[in-house]
């Protein structure tokens, strides 16, 4: 009986690990199946577009706006998997790889909005990007002005009109709530109004330099990140993640024009 128990225990053991071996081997694969994403940070690619690149940027700009708003993430991650599965024909498991790898990655959108200039320089392309991200946004049933904000900066950067977006939001609401505030969606699209209340976030006056932009934002981002608020209340930590959320939204506002 002794010996059963002791072979039982090593053969417990053994089956430990080689399935810890397992894990750590499909995690090491796990952090480098990405041509897109390297050392935590978004690196453009070289070389001819491919398919395995424009699946990914849709996935890197999906993470990116699904950060703007936490509402029904579960629901937000099916609509993208089962979108991008549709589109590109990817195995879900290995778009689902893919989204958690980009959860773990500075998402620069300026860097990935040059590579789409770059790699898609049809507008249709790019067009169905946006739209695809307007889908994605009205997972949850409505839009909230940060995720508008960030669909319009976009569009700046990748040449997609401001307009296009408005009129497709527009639509959207109205299926949704049979109207829509126009007026204010006008108002965020417009780029002046924007910097406005970007520079109000970072309490900075109109006539701010680039350099005072990016000295406030480090200050703020430094203050506000959570990694460096782990003592807070679970009330103060969620006060403090919305405010660093606005700050990084309004430096990349500012920076991105």
């Amino acid at each position: 009986m002794l010996v059963l128990g002791i072979v039982f225990v090593l053969i417990l053991v053994l089956s430990i690990v080689v399935l810890t071996k397992r894990q750590l081997k499909d995690s090491n694969e796990r952090k480098i199946s990405s041509e897109l994403v390297l050392k935590r940070s978004f690196q453009p690619p070289s070389g001819p577009k491919s398919e395995k690149m424009i699946f990914q940027i849709y996935v890197l700009l999906a993470a990116w706006m699904m950060r703007k708003n936490s509402l029904k993430p579960f629901e937000k991650q099916s609509f993208v998997v089962v979108y991008i599965h549709e589109k590109f024909k990817v195995d879900s498991l290995v778009i689902a790889n893919e989204l958690d790898l980009v959860n773990e990655t500075s998402i620069h959108v300026r860097s990935v909005a040059n590579w789409i200039v770059q790699k898609m320089p049809d507008s249709k392309e790019r067009a169905d990007l946006i739209d695809f991200l307007i889908d994605l946004v009205f997972v949850d049933g409505d839009m909230i002005d940060r995720e508008f904000t960030a669909l319009i900066r976009l569009g700046e950067l990748i040449g997609v009109r401001s307009m296009y977006i408005e009129n497709k939001v527009i639509e959207f609401r109205k299926r949704i709530f049979g109207q829509s505030n126009n007026a204010r969606l006008h108002e965020i699209a417009n780029s002046g109004t924007r910097r406005k209340f970007a520079l109000a976030i970072l309490d900075l006056n109109l006539n701010a330099t680039e350099e005072q932009v990016k000295k406030r934002y480090r200050a703020l981002a430094k203050k506000y990140h959570p990694d460096g608020n782990l003592d807070l209340s679970e009330e103060q930590k969620m006060e403090y993640a919305q405010r660093f959320l606005e700050i990084q939204d309004a430096y990349e506002e500012l920076i991105s024009n």
